[in-house]
């Protein structure tokens, strides 16, 4: 398979696949072509807490492989999904095609909503209880 076929790839998920767990570590990003897919959390008592439904045309994924962190929430096929799915060679290809500046906003752009993440895990309902 050439680089360029395995930069950009296409999945198929069924209803209750789930395509990543948080925590993991991965180097990709995802663009929804068909289908819903769920990204959720859980609390400290393991309750599920949903973030936001991705719909066609969607992405999700991009935090992680951007900040080279882990995952930081899971994500869950609703409905039959088709995904595809862009490594980061894949990503850079595309960046390649930008201003520098783009790039960069971008990566400012993921920190601040990480950052949002973090201050919400913070807030009272989610922290451990005695």
């Amino acid at each position: 398979m050439s680089d360029a076929l395995k930069a950009i790839q296409k999945e198929k998920y069924n209803p209750g696949d789930y395509i990543f767990f948080e925590g993991d570590i991965e180097n990709h990003f995802y663009i929804v072509e068909t289908g819903v897919v769920n990204i959720f959390t859980k609390d400290h008592t393991g309750q599920r807490i949903p973030i936001i439904d991705i719909v066609d045309g969607e992405s999700f994924g991009e935090f992680a492989m951007i900040s080279k962190a882990p995952r930081s929430a899971t994500a869950q096929a609703v409905t039959d999904v088709v995904l595809v799915k862009v490594s980061e060679e894949g990503f850079k290809q595309l960046m390649s095609e930008l201003p520098v500046w783009a790039e960069s906003m971008l990566a400012s752009f993921v920190d601040r909503l990480q950052n949002m993440t973090d201050k919400v895990r913070e807030l009272e309902q989610f922290k451990k209880r005695s």
